[in-house]
């Protein structure tokens, strides 16, 4: 099976439009390299970076997918300026939302925990 059928494949399936499967793709791939990463690298922010670079490897990977045959037969300069515009759309909804997670995380504390939580076990001294 070729990517494009697996894709409309995927599409039929779920009935969601290409648009919104390339945001969740994007989303659940950040968070499942986030999720993995995790017992290998301690740091957030490195971990979240590479997860950043991965999403946007397999982007750039599905749009080669989606214009194979074109690049293949033409090269580069065979993509006409829909086919151009069409990846650069799909590139931006699969990498957005990850790349806003990204800087939210990093530059604010929305992410962060606001207070140290406290043992709710924690035993008293006992005052005889």
């Amino acid at each position: 099976m070729d990517f494009t059928a697996f894709k409309m494949n995927v599409v039929e399936t779920t009935g969601l439009a290409k648009d919104a499967l390339h945001i969740y793709v994007g989303v659940g791939v950040y968070l499942l390299c986030l999720v993995a990463l995790r017992p290998i690298i301690k740091s957030q922010g490195i971990r979240s970076f590479i997860a950043l670079i991965v999403v946007t490897c397999i982007a750039l990977l599905g749009e080669y997918l989606d214009n194979r045959d074109t690049i293949e037969s033409l090269g580069l300069t065979g993509l006409s300026r829909d086919q151009i515009l069409a990846s650069i759309r799909d590139l931006i909804n699969t990498c957005m939302l990850p790349y806003v997670l990204f800087a939210l995380n990093k530059w604010t504390t929305i992410f962060r925990p606001t207070n140290k939580s406290t043992s709710l076990t924690k035993r008293h001294k006992k005052t005889d």
